[in-house]
């Protein structure tokens, strides 16, 4: 049962050639990006980093204390985008099962839109560490903000779910595919983020015709998103 109520790729160059420029912290983010991607965060060095980006490996301790951190930055970036999405999306009225669908869509954008797939990094078991807590942390904030959205929606009378943990992980999980899809090297689908999105509500019980009805005010709703980066994010 659902229904919907409430108010209105190309390659770079690869690494060893080295990348022009002054090697700022973005230049270093990219190149640690696609050396952690392409060989793997245990053999890539700062030292390959340094030669990546064209400078001297003294040069990203000025932006880094180390390679965990270049680390913790890249995973942050994909995560916390969507999780100040969501907090944005939480005041809007929308009901849930829309702001469910726009919080996918936006996510799963976020994952599939990068140069390098970062999220393949996730099982590292290095990602333990206590360095990487507060990537653990706001992913976990994520997922919860998953979660309450799938008990809104049940508790909105919008759709029917036995176990609310187990249709969150499932939500969780499915949007979070596209990592696996990028790492397996599926070709891209331009409408990928909706049909994931979409994906989600069918998991959860939603009807063709519900389904049709939430992803357009979800998409209402992720053009009001504030900013430039957020709003191009998901057009």
């Amino acid at each position: 049962m659902c229904r919907v109520t409430g108010k209105r790729a190309g390659r770079p160059r690869h690494a060893d050639i080295g990348r022009a420029g002054t090697g700022g912290r973005a230049q270093i983010l990219d190149a640690a990006a696609e050396l952690f991607s392409e060989q793997g965060y245990g053999a890539a060095t700062t030292r390959q980093i340094a030669d990546a980006v064209g400078v001297r490996q003294a040069s990203i301790y000025y932006h880094f204390s180390n390679k965990q951190e270049i680390l913790a930055e890249l995973l942050a970036g994909t995560v916390r985008p969507s999780l100040e999405y969501s907090r944005w999306l939480t005041p809007t009225g929308e009901p849930a099962l829309v702001q469910l669908y726009a919080l996918t869509r936006f996510d799963v954008t976020l994952l599939s839109g990068g140069q390098w797939n970062i999220g393949a990094l996730y099982t590292m078991p290095e990602l333990r560490a206590a360095e990487f807590a507060p990537f653990r942390e706001e992913r976990a904030l994520l997922r919860r903000a998953y979660g309450d959205r799938v008990a809104a929606a049940a508790a909105e009378g919008a759709i029917t779910v036995e176990d609310e943990s187990v249709a969150t992980s499932l939500a969780f999980a499915l949007a979070e595919s596209v990592i696996a899809m990028r790492a397996e090297g599926s070709p891209s689908h331009p409408d990928l983020p909706d049909l994931i999105a979409a994906g989600v509500l069918r998991i959860l019980g939603c009807p063709e015709r519900s389904i049709a009805k939430v992803r357009s005010r979800a998409v209402e709703a992720l053009v009001r998103a504030p900013g430039d980066e957020s709003s191009s994010a998901v057009s």
